[in-house]
């Protein structure tokens, strides 16, 4: 068996022992694990690991007996109980993760430093389309007060689609929630639908622009870039610039149309 076999199944993630114990049972069947060693090349003192390693994994089966003996998985078989094995893991330390990061905003939220920077104007870039509405996603998850938006249909439709729910939440939660969207006749119904459940709408002829504010302080500006996303987003925390665009907002609210029914 050529070194291609070798090459993918150490890109899968077994280490360079765990292919070479593989690979001999796959060239000589049950083996005890004295052979196996000897066969592959690896320290005898290892092997033993090494096959409970792979026998977690889902490659190698175990015969009991004395001597106890070790056979190989049928390929297929080990490839789908490895790829569930990786999954289980991966479940696994996304719980972790989540655990650990729960603990640590719960010790955020006791700090006495967390607000120090409330009053400080700062501001972050971000690279593309899907990291923006990921951020817009965060901004409006902790929306307590007041959202506004001025953006364009297609926009729109990306905001609706992809956190509307983070936007029906700050709703239920009391916050005012505005947008000022170009040209509804570029506006799906079901868009449409579904944002006037959340929030007040309405049309202006042309916007080229975008900006989303949330509660008194944070912003979020997106534009049009050459690169193969087509979008950078800056946001920042400025009580100051907020006021100026609220204001802005305002004027562009009280003379745009209302959805018609």
């Amino acid at each position: 068996m050529g070194d291609n076999i070798r090459t993918y199944l150490k890109e899968m993630g077994l280490s360079e022992y765990e292919v070479a114990v593989y690979m001999a049972l796959l060239r000589t069947g049950t083996a005890t694990a004295g052979t196996i060693a000897s066969d592959a090349d690896v320290p005898q003192p290892r092997v033993y690991d090494i096959l409970e390693r792979l026998e977690t994994k889902g490659f190698v089966m175990v015969q009991q007996g004395r001597p106890q003996k070790f056979g190989p998985v049928e390929p297929r078989q080990a490839i789908r109980q490895f790829c569930e094995f990786t999954r289980r893991q991966h479940v696994s330390h996304v719980e972790e993760i989540q655990s650990l990061g729960d603990e640590f905003i719960r010790e955020f939220d006791r700090s006495t430093w967390r607000d120090s920077y409330a009053d400080v104007d700062i501001n972050w870039s971000h690279p593309d389309r899907h990291r923006v509405l990921d951020q817009m996603e965060g901004l409006a998850a902790d929306a307590s007060s007041e959202v506004l938006l001025v953006t364009t249909p297609t926009s729109f439709e990306r905001v609706v689609n992809h956190h509307v729910e983070r936007l029906d939440d700050a709703a239920s939660a009391g916050a005012d929630i505005r947008a000022v969207v170009s040209s509804e006749r570029d506006l799906k119904g079901p868009v449409q639908e579904r944002a006037r459940e959340v929030m007040r709408l309405r049309f202006v002829d042309e916007i080229h622009g975008r900006f989303y504010t949330y509660d008194g302080e944070r912003i979020l500006f997106t534009y049009r870039t050459p690169n193969t996303d087509g979008f950078v987003g800056v946001s920042m925390t400025s009580p100051h610039l907020y006021a100026t665009l609220s204001t802005m907002f305002d004027m562009l609210w009280d003379s745009a149309r209302p959805l018609v029914a």
